[in-house]
């Protein structure tokens, strides 16, 4: 087993964590000596309640789409606020995802120094599918900033994005 494979089991681990009813992303950042820095996965702040909407006295049932979303905080943003309440550098890191990041990660991927993107699942048509993330401008971005990234069926072959 090689790094990126370990890195992509113990992501798909993490993301099991995830208590979204249809999605589960997790996340691994990994330092330049291979050590892990922080991890994450999908779902609520936490304190918050994100349980069955029987046993909510706030409304409708937040684990729903589209409500979810303003609930919902990504893997790549829970595991970088992670590293930053423990005081952990991401500058130069790595980090391994489950899912393409959203813009709105990908801006956080490149404020936090993370360098370089390995994604587990990528396919041009989530581009239709989930307008709303736009994995173009994360694309751009990354390319603008010198951000390297990878998906899974391009690791052995060496290719970027």
């Amino acid at each position: 087993m090689n790094w990126d494979e370990y890195f992509f089991d113990i992501c798909k681990a993490v993301a099991a964590k995830s208590k979204d009813v249809s999605t589960h992303v997790g996340c691994v950042i990994v330092g330049p000596n291979h050590e892990i820095r922080s991890t994450g996965f999908n779902g609520f702040p936490m304190g918050v309640y994100d349980g069955p909407p029987e046993l909510n006295a706030f409304g409708p049932d937040r684990n729903d789409r589209p409500e979810k979303y303003v609930w919902t905080e990504h893997s790549e943003r829970n595991a970088i606020y992670l590293a930053a309440r423990n005081g952990t550098a991401l500058e130069g890191c790595t980090i391994y995802l489950t899912w393409m990041p959203c813009a709105d990660c990908a801006r956080a991927i490149i404020q936090s120094g993370i360098k370089h993107v390995k994604v587990l699942r990528y396919h041009p048509d989530d581009e239709k599918t989930y307008p709303l993330f736009r994995f173009d401008v994360t694309l751009q971005m990354f390319r603008e900033a010198g951000v390297e990234c990878n998906w899974m069926q391009n690791l052995h072959k060496d290719d970027t994005l």
